[in-house]
């Protein structure tokens, strides 16, 4: 029965605010601005966590979306180096000074 009006004591002093004229808020004090601080370290830490994961999850996309650009662009390419795509190339063009070889290439030996 004593710890029932106990609790209702220290319920009615922290409601009254006799709690914060004695001793017990000097003496539990430091441990208050301990957790305030913790909570606020906490919070600080989640936030940026949040921001981290938020730009990582960007960059995964930016990267997935040049991965993407450089094998257009390489498949392009290749297709541009083929001969035949040169000679149309310069066929639409009307140069005519360069033309294909008549004869395959001839290792020169020193």
């Amino acid at each position: 029965m004593e710890k029932k009006i106990n609790k209702n004591n220290v319920i009615r002093r922290l409601f009254s605010g006799d709690i914060l004229v004695n001793d017990t808020l000097s003496k539990h004090g430091w441990y208050l601005i301990y957790l305030v601080g913790l909570a606020l370290f906490y919070i600080g830490f989640h936030y940026n966590m949040a921001q981290t994961v938020k730009q990582t999850r960007q960059l995964e996309r930016e990267v997935k979306n040049l991965q993407a650009e450089y094998a257009t662009k390489a498949s392009e390419l290749m297709r541009l180096s083929k001969q035949s795509e040169i000679t149309r190339m310069l066929h639409e063009r009307n140069i005519t000074t360069v033309a294909a070889p008549k004869a395959p290439p001839k290792r020169i030996k020193q």
